[in-house]
């Protein structure tokens, strides 16, 4: 079996072994998540029954849970392993995932378009001569063999101008081959849990209650993972939605903000990472400062501490009615009269001056897009252009529904840790 998971096995497991295997690999793909240095674990041998029952198991549950965020965690955990795994290979094991694979591919009557790109690469590394080659000290310019595929197989690289294009067929260099390879692992696992049907699985007593059991452990995990700091906020800025980048920069040089941006600003810090313990330590270090300039909020932490930290507790589910308030979306920030507020949607609420600070690294083509969908009050759209503009278009692919600027944060830091592999 190979470690792409384009065949599940077959076979029956009792549900105790199908839990175990489960959770050892959440576990395990929490480690590669956060960079840790991997460890052997039975369960997630390379391409053995355990891996492959646990891999596909893992994308029924992803399904079934119905939770965009967990969906998206699974996939950015299954797609770093796999590069992980890719990037360790050498030119014998190399040989043998490409064989192993075109047999997987041969065992299906028809296939979607992005396999037979697959084929046609597989059968290029399978040759001695080119597996030493890549697994040998590899630039990422170079050209010596290359593959010809249908431009349409390979849109990221058209997008970036990394292949030429004859005709409508696009030359893909072996300097770009791991990154293809790893792009197409990544289509087939969206495809895998966009098109897949499991409704006949959720009168399944036995997989409802491992949706039950994963539900509580992967809020656990997803704490640990992207534990945010104090400290670390104006760093971490770097990666968040003008929206909230504007209220953050707002934020240190006013000291202040009003209760409504606050409220949103500290439930967007809770849903990308931020313990509660941390929340406090942020605001009371910004509303210990005296306001710079007027500002319609009075208060100060020393003779408001106990309000302060009740409201933030109140946040997280501590206090009150104890229930753990999430982070606004697009369409509620885009609502909200912003005309006497210092937040919003900058894409709505501000007009092009003020806006185009906030969008670093845009092009010109690109700021006139945007401003043309500003004018249009396509505002989430101008928004997921900017997005794209400066990550993958691979990454955006289901965060259209329900846009968020927890999930404009999540795809830029995801991106961001992937280029760093």
């Amino acid at each position: 079996m190979s470690f792409f998971y384009l065949n599940p096995v077959k076979g029956d497991l009792p549900a105790h072994l199908l839990e175990v295997i489960l959770f050892n690999r959440l576990g395990y793909l929490n480690t590669v998540f956060s960079s840790e240095p991997p460890v052997y674990n039975e369960y997630v041998v390379e391409g053995s029954i355990y891996d492959n029952v646990g891999h596909f198991i893992l994308c029924i549950i992803s399904i079934l849970s119905e939770n965009p965020e967990f969906s998206e965690y699974i996939l950015r955990t299954e797609l770093k392993l796999f590069k992980r795994r890719l990037t360790s290979l050498s030119a014998y094991e190399m040989r043998s995932f490409s064989k192993k694979l075109l047999r997987s591919i041969k065992k299906h009557e028809s296939v979607p378009a992005f396999i037979e790109a697959l084929q046609v690469l597989c059968q290029h590394l399978m040759l001695k001569e080119v597996a030493q080659h890549m697994c040998a000290t590899h630039r990422y310019d170079c050209v010596k063999h290359n593959i010809r595929v249908h431009f349409k197989q390979c849109l990221h690289l058209v997008a970036k101008r990394q292949v030429e294009i004859t005709n409508g067929v696009a030359v893909i260099p072996c300097g770009k081959w791991y990154q293809y390879l790893i792009s197409l692992f990544r289509q087939n696992l969206v495809n895998r849990i966009n098109k897949t049907d499991l409704a006949p699985l959720k009168s399944d007593s036995r997989i409802m209650e491992l949706l039950y059991k994963i539900r509580k452990q992967y809020t656990f995990s997803k704490q640990m993972s992207n534990k945010l700091l104090s400290k670390d906020v104006d760093s971490a800025s770097l990666h968040f939605p003008p929206c909230m980048l504007n209220l953050h920069q707002n934020l240190r040089r006013r000291h202040r903000l009003s209760h409504t941006q606050r409220f949103h600003y500290s439930l967007f810090l809770k849903d990308i990472g931020m313990p509660i313990e941390e929340s406090i330590e942020f605001w009371r270090s910004e509303y210990r400062l005296h306001p710079n300039g007027h500002h319609s909020c009075c208060h100060n932490w020393e003779k408001d501490e106990k309000k302060y930290i009740y409201g933030i507790r109140h946040m997280y589910g501590l206090e009150g009615c104890k229930r753990n308030y999430p982070s606004v979306n697009c369409q509620v920030i885009q609502s909200i009269d912003n005309s006497n507020s210092e937040g919003g949607c900058p894409f709505k609420s501000f007009d092009y001056d003020k806006m185009v600070p906030l969008l670093k690294n845009c092009s010109q083509p690109v700021l006139s897009q945007i401003n043309e969908l500003k004018s249009k009050g396509l505002y989430t759209n101008a928004c997921m252009l900017f997005m794209q503009n400066g990550f993958t278009k691979e990454n955006c692919d289901n965060c259209s529904f329900n846009f968020t600027p927890v999930k404009f944060y999540n795809m830029s830091i995801s991106k961001s840790k992937d280029a760093k592999l």
